[in-house]
C-alpha cells in the first residue's frame, strides 16, 4: 500500500477508539494500558491484523500512527506523536478539531449528537434546543433512511453504542473476505462502514457534541492525505510543523445546468421516449460534476474521501499545494472547456483555485470566501483555457433534438451521438443500481466525460470500474472502491402502474389502448419507463401532469453567516462539512426513500394504514427530474404529487428543527404535451412568486399559500368533495364561489370593496341550505373575509373540483 494512502488510512481510524471506549465506558478490558480513546484505537487496529496485512500495511506501525496523535498529552507520552507520519496525523487532527471548545458534561456514552441545523442562526432565529440524534432507534442501526431526525428523548447509552461496534465488526468481517481487495477499495471500504456506523455518534462530548465522528474522521484523513503528498512522502518533523501554503481549497462548478436540462425538443425529433431521455440528461449533469471532481482526485494521487464539500451544485476538494496538483488543475479545466465546446457548451465547467495555510482551518469562512471570489471571477471568463483555434467549431448540421451538438449526418433529422444516447441510458435506468467511473474499457452506453467515463450497471460491472457509486443506502463493503451516492432518482416505470392499478401486464395493455396511450414501438415490459401522458392519465380525476419544484429557503445564508455569532464565528470546516452532507443526505437520500418507500415515515408522519397503503401504491408513481444539493424538480400524477408535497414539506421541518430553514416552490398542472422547457420556466415564474411573498410558501392554484394552512384547507378540500359526491353541494355552487373570490379577491379593490362579495356569497349559499341546513351553517364561515378558507378558496376549490373531474 502507497504511503500516502498508510498515512490517510491512519487518520481515518485514529479516533475510533472513541467508539468501542463509550461501548465499554467504565470498564478496564484486560490487556490494555489504560482506558483511553487512544488506546482502544491501538487495539481495534490490533485486533484486525489481517485486513491491513491483506492490503500491504504493518498493523504495529498502523496501530502506533493512528493512537499517537495527541501532542498535549504531556502525562502520557505513549500517545505523543513522535515520527513524521505520527505527527502527519496530530496535524491533521488538530486542523479538524477547530470546533472542540468549553466544557461539556454528562457521562460520554449518555451524550447524544446534536442536529446540526441547531447551531444555525439565520433572520435572527436559532434551531430547537435540547435535541439529539439516535444512532440506533426504530429505522435500524447507524445511518439508514428515516434514522437522522432528532428528537428530544434520543436513544444513547453503552447498549446502543455495543449494537453500533456489533455492526463495525460485522462490516470488516466482510471486508477482510472480499475476494480482491485493493489499498483504495480498504481505505473507502472502511470509509463506508465508518459512515454508516459513526454519522450520528459525537465526536467529542467534552465540548459542543455537533460534529458527527465520522464527519471528523473523514475530514482528518483528507487533510493528513494532502499534507503528506506536499511533503512529497518523506518529510521531517520539523518540516511537518512549520506552517506555509501546503494545501489548495479548489471549487468547482457546472453552469448553465438547467437550461441543458430542459433544452429537449418533442418526441418528433425521432429519438422518442422524453420521459426517459430528460432523466438521462438531468444524470449527465450531475455526472458530469462528479467525474470532473473524481477525474482531478484520482490525477493527484487523492481519493474521494478529498471531496470535503458539496453544496449548492459545487465541489470543494483539498489538494496539496505542489506543481503536480497545480498543473492537474490548469488541464482539468483545458479538457472539461473543451468537451464543453464540443458539446455544444450548454454546460459550462468553471474551476478555482487558493491556496490554504494550516492556520486557514481557523478561519475557514474567509478561506471560502477568497475561492468564491476566484470561482467568481472564473465565470466572468469561459472557455478562457481554450486558444482561438480550439474556440472555433467548425460548421456542421445542428442535430436535430436538442440544436447544440453537431449531428453525426449532414442530413435532415439526424441526431447527434449524445441525443442517441439518451434513450438507451433512460431505458437503463429503471434496471440499475450503480454509476461506474472508468478510465477506459467502459460498458457502452457510457457518457465520456474527460479523463473518465461514466456507465450505468445492475450489481456490479463485467471489468471493474475504477471507481463506483452506489444508488442506494447500502454501505456492506465488498473489496472495491465506491461511495453511496444516490444520484439515479426514480423513474416510474409499467410495474409501479401496475401496483397501483392492481391490475396484471395484460389489463395495463387494453387500458392503456383504450386511453389513447399505447406506443406499438416500446413495447410492454414491467420494467418499461411510464411516459408522461401515462403519469398523467394515473391521475386521480383530471388526467393532467403535476410539476413540482421545491427549494430549501435561506441555505446561501446558512452556509455564508448561519454559524456567526457577535464574539466567534462558529464556522469550522467539520461544521461546514456536516451541514452539507445532512443537506445532502436529505435531498438525495430521504426524498428517494419517501417516493420509493413510503411506508418507512408512516410512524413519523402519523399515518394510519389506509393512509400508508394507499401512499405506498401512488408515490412510486413519481419522477424524479433531479433531486439533490438543496432542490428538487419532480413530475407525475398530479394528485399524488400534491399529497407528495404536503408530506415531504412536514419532514423537512422534522428533519431541520429549525424555525427559518422552510421550504419554498411551485405546484403546477400541465397537460401532458406540455414541452418541458415550457413546464420548467412556469414553474420558476410560480416558485418566485412564492419566495417573494415571504418564503415557506407553495405557490398553487393561483396563490401562493403558508405551508401551516394546508392541514385545514386540505379538510375543506375532503369537505367539498364529500358534499358533491352526496350532491348536498353542486359543482356550479362551488364554481359561484370561485367566480366570487376572483371578482372580489383578485381584482385590484380596495377593502372595503371587496367585502361587497358578503352578500353575494350569502345569497348563492341559500341553494346549500335548500339542501342540508348544516352543511349550510359550516359554510357560513366562508363569510369571515379573515378566515384562510375564504382568503385560499380557490386552492380548495379547484383541488376538489379536480379531483371530482375527468376531461
Amino acid at each position: 500500500m502507497r504511503n500516502a494512502l498508510s498515512v490517510a488510512l491512519a487518520a481515518l481510524v485514529h479516533d475510533v477508539g472513541k467508539l468501542y471506549s463509550r461501548a465499554h465506558w467504565g470498564e478496564h478490558p484486560e490487556g490494555m494500558p489504560d482506558r483511553t480513546h487512544t488506546a482502544h484505537t491501538a487495539r481495534f487496529v490490533l485486533r484486525h491484523a489481517p485486513l491491513w496485512e491483506r492490503a500491504g500495511v504493518g498493523t504495529s506501525w498502523l496501530a502506533q500512527t493512528a493512537s499517537r496523535h495527541h501532542e498535549g498529552w504531556r502525562d502520557r507520552p505513549l500517545y505523543q506523536p513522535k515520527t513524521p507520519e505520527e505527527w502527519c496525523v496530530a496535524l491533521a487532527d488538530t486542523y479538524a478539531s477547530q470546533e472542540r471548545e468549553g466544557e461539556g458534561s454528562g457521562t460520554p456514552s449518555e451524550v447524544a449528537l446534536k442536529p446540526i441545523f441547531s447551531r444555525l442562526r439565520l433572520q435572527g432565529k436559532e434551531g430547537e434546543e435540547d435535541l439529539g440524534l439516535s444512532p440506533v432507534h426504530g429505522q435500524g442501526t447507524g445511518l439508514t433512511p428515516g434514522s437522522p431526525y432528532p428528537s428530544r428523548t434520543p436513544n444513547t447509552g453503552k447498549d446502543v453504542y455495543r449494537r453500533l461496534v456489533e455492526r463495525l465488526e460485522e462490516r470488516l468481517k466482510g471486508l477482510v473476505q472480499a475476494p480482491a481487495l485493493s489499498p483504495e477499495g480498504l481505505l473507502l471500504g472502511l470509509a463506508a462502514a465508518l459512515q454508516e456506523t459513526l454519522s450520528l455518534v459525537p465526536a467529542d462530548t467534552q465540548s459542543e457534541p455537533d460534529v458527527s465522528l465520522y464527519d471528523h474522521l473523514r475530514l482528518t484523513a483528507a487533510i493528513a492525505h494532502a499534507l503528506w503528498l506536499y511533503h512529497g512522502g518523506n518529510p521531517s518533523v520539523e518540516a511537518l510543523r512549520q506552517d506555509g501554503e501546503k494545501f489548495l481549497l479548489a471549487v468547482g462548478d457546472m453552469g448553465g445546468i438547467q437550461g441543458h436540462i430542459y433544452r429537449i425538443a418533442g418526441a418528433e425529433t425521432g429519438v422518442g421516449g422524453i420521459a426517459k431521455r430528460l432523466r438521462a440528461r438531468s444524470l449527465e449533469v450531475s455526472l458530469a460534476g462528479e467525474a470532473m471532481a473524481l477525474g482531478l482526485l484520482f490525477r493527484v494521487g487523492l481519493t474521494p474521501l478529498n471531496r470535503i464539500l458539496g453544496a449548492g451544485g459545487k465541489f470543494y476538494l483539498l489538494l496539496p499545494n505542489t506543481p503536480e496538483a497545480q498543473k492537474a488543475l490548469a488541464e482539468a479545466r483545458g479538457a472539461w472547456e473543451k468537451w464543453a465546446l464540443e458539446n455544444g457548451a450548454s454546460l459550462l465547467p468553471y474551476l478555482a483555485w487558493v491556496p490554504l495555510k494550516g492556520e486557514d482551518f481557523r478561519r475557514f469562512p474567509a478561506a471560502l470566501q477568497r475561492a468564491h471570489r476566484a470561482l467568481a471571477e472564473a465565470k466572468l471568463r469561459p472557455l478562457s483555457a481554450l486558444t482561438p483555434t480550439e474556440a472555433v467549431r467548425k460548421a456542421l448540421r445542428p442535430c436535430a433534438a436538442c440544436g447544440l451538438r453537431p449531428a453525426r449526418k449532414d442530413e435532415p433529422g439526424s441526431l447527434c451521438l449524445g441525443c442517441e444516447r439518451e434513450r438507451e441510458l433512460g431505458g437503463l435506468l429503471p434496471r440499475s443500481d450503480r454509476v461506474g467511473f472508468f478510465p477506459d474499457g467502459a460498458p457502452k452506453p457510457f457518457l465520456p466525460f474527460p479523463p473518465l467515463k461514466a456507465a450505468l450497471g445492475q450489481g456490479g460491472f463485467g471489468a471493474p470500474p475504477h471507481h463506483t457509486y452506489r444508488a442506494r443506502a447500502d454501505f456492506a463493503p465488498d473489496g472495491a472502491p465506491f461511495e453511496v451516492k444516490p444520484l439515479l432518482g426514480h423513474l416510474p416505470t409499467v410495474g409501479h402502474a401496475l401496483r397501483a392499478k392492481g391490475w396484471n401486464l395484460e389489463e395495463y395493455g387494453k387500458w392503456a389502448r383504450e386511453e389513447g396511450l399505447w406506443d406499438e414501438e416500446e413495447g410492454l415490459t414491467k420494467d418499461r419507463p411510464l411516459t408522461f401522458s401515462e403519469l398523467a392519465h394515473l391521475s386521480q380525476g383530471v388526467p393532467y401532469l403535476g410539476g413540482l419544484l421545491l427549494d430549501a429557503d435561506r441555505m446561501g445564508e446558512a452556509f455564508a453567516t448561519g454559524f456567526r455569532r457577535e464574539e466567534k464565528d462558529l464556522a469550522t470546516p467539520s461544521r461546514i462539512a456536516a451541514l452539507s452532507r445532512a443537506l445532502e443526505w436529505f435531498f438525495s437520500v430521504e426524498v428517494l426513500e419517501l417516493i420509493q418507500n413510503p411506508s418507512r415515515y408512516g410512524g413519523l408522519l402519523g399515518w394510519n394504514d389506509l393512509e400508508a397503503q394507499r401512499k405506498a401504491e401512488r408515490y412510486p408513481l413519481l419522477y424524479s427530474v433531479y433531486s439533490g444539493g438543496d432542490d428538487l424538480f419532480l413530475l407525475g400524477p398530479w394528485d399524488a404529487l400534491l399529497d407528495f408535497a404536503l408530506d415531504l414539506e412536514r419532514l423537512y421541518r422534522l428533519y431541520t428543527r429549525h424555525p427559518a430553514l422552510t421550504l419554498s416552490g411551485a405546484f403546477l398542472l400541465f397537460p401532458p404535451k406540455t414541452p418541458v422547457p415550457q413546464m420548467a420556466q412556469a414553474l420558476q415564474a410560480a416558485e418566485k412568486r412564492a419566495k417573494g411573498e415571504g418564503r415557506g410558501r407553495l405557490f398553487l392554484f393561483g396563490l401562493a399559500v403558508p405551508w401551516e394552512e394546508f392541514p385545514a384547507l386540505r379538510a375543506w378540500q375532503e369537505g367539498l368533495r364529500r358534499y358533491l359526491q352526496g350532491e348536498r353541494v353542486s359543482k356550479a355552487q362551488a364554481y359561484r364561489w370561485l367566480s366570487l373570490w376572483q371578482r372580489f379577491m383578485a381584482a385590484d379593490l380596495d377593502e372595503g370593496e371587496r367585502m361587497a362579495y358578503k352578500p353575494l356569497l350569502a345569497y348563492a349559499l341559500r341553494r346549500v341550505r335548500e339542501k342540508d341546513e348544516e352543511t349550510w351553517k359550516g359554510y357560513l364561515k366562508l363569510l369571515d373575509h379573515m378566515d384562510p378558507a375564504w382568503r385560499y378558496l380557490p386552492v380548495w376549490v379547484q383541488w376538489a373540483l379536480y379531483l371530482e373531474r375527468r376531461a
